[in-house]
């Protein structure tokens, strides 16, 4: 219907579609001829002039209110078949006049607003895909450029002999591929937000790969399907990189394999991810808040940045639990 009334036609269709509704306007009023008591000469006309000015546009309604106006002046306004005047006569027209000029008006305004309203409708959606378009692209960018960033860290490691700064190096470069890899899964302008334990499922074997550790740690993601939102998703994967990083830093250090193993559950409302590895595990006098630990220190910062809990505890290896609450809808 909006469609309709808001279409644009050539000066034939509007002839057309004027001349077809009086022509049905003008049947019906004369087949109602006899059944109706005097003072009705209008009856079909005026509908006939709304519905041609609503679907035809405001020249055509301008036409049919003249036609149905002539049409109803000669054939049902006394004296019947004359054109002649009287003080009756002339305020039956004068009505008819006022009440069509009426009518076209408003349509005229009501299409007019409905051609406005498109056409912002229109520009608002091409605004919406640029938008999108200009978001993604953006988000693609970022993601790249820290990727070329973590590259870069990869090659200045292979020139160093120090342990300490490769092993620097090789946590900025993990966090860098976290990040990175958080940019591309939340790329999308339509999702805003990451399956955590595909997401990590997705990180972690970058990190591992990047301690190049012989034999390989045995990595194993699992867990339900847990849906967290963009501002927790990064925080959330640079928590548990520091996690498994620290956890492979303990491996080399030890020299034995590692299997780490990462799950994924939600508790309520809260979500639960546990980290737990089978390596030399915790010093006795092992507290979070007093280590040195650069890399635990920000993982302690993100943790109160979710409102979360990470806990520590050992039990055949090292088990790390961070908890935190799911943010709603």
């Amino acid at each position: 219907m909006r469609r309709w009334a808001t279409a644009q036609h050539g000066p034939v269709q509007e002839a057309g579609i004027t001349l077809g509704v009086v022509a049905v306007a003008f049947g019906l009023r004369y087949e109602l001829e006899g059944a109706l008591p005097p003072g009705f000469p209008y009856l079909t006309f005026f509908p006939a002039v709304i519905l041609t000015s609503f679907f035809a546009g405001t020249r055509a309604g301008v036409g049919a209110a003249v036609l149905c106006g002539l049409a109803s002046w000669y054939f049902f306004i006394n004296p019947v078949g004359s054109w002649a005047l009287n003080g009756a006569s002339l305020l039956a027209l004068l009505f008819y006049c006022f009440i069509v000029a009426t009518d076209i008006v408003l349509i005229h305004l009501m299409r007019e607003a409905l051609r406005k309203l498109d056409a912002e409708k229109q520009t608002s959606d091409a605004l919406a895909v640029q938008n999108k378009l200009m978001f993604h692209e953006l988000q693609h960018r970022v993601s790249n450029n820290l990727q070329v960033v973590a590259s870069l860290l990869k090659m200045q490691r292979r020139q160093l002999e120090d342990e300490a700064a490769r092993a620097a190096l090789d946590t900025a470069s993990a966090r860098l591929q976290v990040m990175a890899g958080i940019q591309r899964q939340l790329h999308n302008p339509k999702r805003q937000e990451a399956d955590i334990a595909a997401l990590l499922g997705g990180l972690l074997p970058e990190v591992i790969g990047g301690f190049a550790l012989e034999p390989a740690p045995e990595l194993r993601v699992s867990g339900e399907s847990l849906k967290v939102s963009g501002d927790q998703a990064t925080p959330i994967g640079l928590i548990v990189v520091e996690l498994v990083s620290n956890a492979l830093e303990h491996a080399t250090q030890a020299g034995a394999a590692l299997a780490i193993t990462v799950t994924v559950r939600r508790e309520g409302a809260e979500a639960r991810i546990v980290v737990r590895d089978n390596g030399p595990g915790l010093p006795p006098d092992f507290q979070p808040e007093r280590s040195r630990s650069l890399g635990l220190r920000v993982a302690l910062q993100f943790t109160d940045q979710l409102g979360g809990r990470l806990e520590f505890a050992s039990d055949r290896g090292t088990v790390a639990t961070l908890s935190f609450p799911l943010a709603e809808g």
